[in-house]
Formats: C-alpha cells, sequence, structure tokens
C-alpha cells in the first residue's frame, strides 16, 4: 500500500519519474494548491521497493513498511542488518 500525503506533496513527480515499474500517474485536476499531484495508478505493480518514499524530498510518500526489507520482520522494528541485503 502506498500513502501520498496531499498536504506535504508538492508535485515534483520525481517518484513518477523514479518509479521503474510505472506505479505513478499524474492527475489531471488540481488539487486546492493548484498542484498536479501523482496517485497510484497500478499498486499491483509495486514491489514495495521504497525508492519513491526515499527520493521524495517533501517525506510525502509512505510504503508499506511491513513488506520493505530494511525493517525486522519479527516485530517490524529497524533490521540492523539491512546492508546485507534481503534475507
Amino acid at each position: 500500500m502506498i500513502i501520498i500525503n496531499e498536504d506535504l506533496c508538492k508535485g515534483c513527480h520525481l517518484c513518477l519519474f523514479m518509479c521503474y515499474k510505472n506505479v505513478y500517474a499524474i492527475s489531471s485536476e488540481a488539487n486546492k494548491k493548484g498542484v498536479l499531484l501523482p496517485y497510484v495508478n497500478f499498486e499491483d505493480r509495486c514491489t514495495s521497493c521504497g525508492v519513491c518514499e526515499v527520493i521524495c524530498p517533501d517525506q510525502a510518500i509512505t510504503v508499506d513498511i511491513n513488506k520493505n526489507w530494511w525493517v525486522g520482520k519479527e516485530d517490524n522494528s529497524f533490521n540492523p542488518k539491512f546492508s546485507n541485503g534481503r534475507k
């Protein structure tokens, strides 16, 4: 699950350009700030890699943290061995 905080997003669309699975699209309607926000168009393509979350300069994107490889599986805490790759 991908959550985009519309109050934080400024519409830079870095998430759209950095997603190698083309999960995002640009809305055709502007929000109350006049920004064309990205939205999740193909969530089934998402691999929960977290690139969009990391690349977002406004920290407006949250990817389902339970599926991310840098999180410990037992208690969802930070995995100190995340630099060793997927486990």
